[in-house]
């Protein structure tokens, strides 16, 4: 079966999280009680992050019209980024406190993200202008569903 061109995205995004520090990461989650599906979803003791894939401008479109993507209204991540082919997405497209990544050549560059290496950079205010207020019983319910994944695969007690 061929990969799509999504699904390579996804996992390159997967591997930015990780460069990025972030320990628990999970693609594709189905979270009960949440409506969203999160294409990547991270976890790391002070925070946690998505990343939308987009393949196509009118996908684009349509995600930033649904109910979590609202000023004001939670979904998951405590921040969150749009990663497509390079130039599909414009810094100015984005909706309030988004970030923006770039796929270029089999890479990801960073085109709009809160500035520092450390997630959140702590006595940076630029960090707490970024930062969503997320659903925690979906963040919930997101950990139960990765910890589900990874106790099918491996048992947790010997």
């Amino acid at each position: 079966m061929a990969t799509s061109a999504h699904d390579n995205l996804v996992a390159l995004g997967a591997k930015w999280l990780k460069k990025q520090g972030f320990a628990v990461i999970a693609t594709e989650i189905n979270a009960v009680g949440s409506r969203e599906q999160a294409d990547v979803v991270a976890f790391r003791s002070t925070c946690s992050t998505i990343i939308e894939v987009k393949v196509s401008r009118a996908d684009f479109l349509a995600d930033t019209k649904k109910p979590e993507r609202q000023i004001g209204a939670t979904g998951l991540g405590v921040y969150r980024f749009y990663l497509c082919p390079k130039d599909m997405i414009k810094p100015n497209d984005l909706p309030l406190k988004w970030g923006l990544l770039y796929e270029d050549g089999g890479k990801i560059t960073e085109v709009v993200r809160p500035r520092g290496n450390i997630w959140p950079s702590y006595g940076r205010d630029e960090w707490k202008e970024w930062q969503h207020a997320p659903n925690r019983d979906a963040e919930r319910a997101a950990l139960f569903s990765i910890a589900r994944r990874l106790s099918r695969s491996e048992p947790i007690l010997k």
